[in-house]
């Protein structure tokens, strides 16, 4: 079930709107790879990524980061360089977060062209209900599109040189993960 939610985040610099998030929140469990309750942030450089069409299609450029199993994504900012080709929007730029999150970070400006786009720092996922887990392959896998196409095979946006996005996450405890365990194996003998 996907759920529109719609987050406004105070945007510094050379921001114009406010980003535009969704979610499709369902994924539950915790995991471990560093220490339990450690709050670890990654940079991701977007520096050259493009957007080519629709979700899903085979042009489309991933992103991918093994942040550990079950990691909890609780915070994201970013500071990009967005430059559209031919009639395309900035406000068709999307990336999504395993599916579980959407940003676009041009939102409103349906104008073709080039703008930066920047949070102001780290926004709360949880306190927007933003939050999501990750599953056991521990992999945030960003796809980078288009919500409308306006050449089919062709790259219609790219971010500039510098840009890049921060993603904050949580490792949980071991004994949280030991549970989650039980709770899929007495949930499987169930189905039989």
């Amino acid at each position: 079930m996907k759920i529109a939610i719609t987050a406004i985040a105070a945007i510094a610099g050379a921001a114009t709107a406010s980003p535009y998030f969704t979610a499709a929140n369902g994924n539950q469990g915790v995991g471990s790879s560093a220490p339990a309750g450690a709050i670890v942030t990654v940079t991701l450089d977007l520096s050259g990524v493009n957007n080519w069409d629709p979700q899903f299609d085979a042009d489309n450029e991933f992103l991918s980061n093994n942040l550990g199993a079950n990691a909890h994504i609780i915070g994201i900012s970013w500071d990009v360089n967005l430059a559209t080709v031919g009639a395309s929007w900035l406000s068709e730029a999307v990336m999504a977060f395993n599916s579980d999150l959407f940003l676009t970070v041009g939102i409103g400006d349906d104008t073709a062209g080039t703008a930066s786009y920047s949070s102001g720092g780290m926004l709360d996922l949880v306190g927007t209900g933003l939050d999501f887990f990750l599953d056991a392959s521990g992999l945030l896998n960003i796809e980078f599109f288009e919500s409308f196409d306006d050449v089919a095979d062709a790259i219609d946006s790219t971010y500039g040189a510098g840009s890049s996005i921060q993603v904050q996450y949580i490792i949980p405890a071991p004994g949280a993960l030991a549970m989650l365990g039980l709770g899929g194996i007495v949930a499987g003998r169930r189905r039989r």
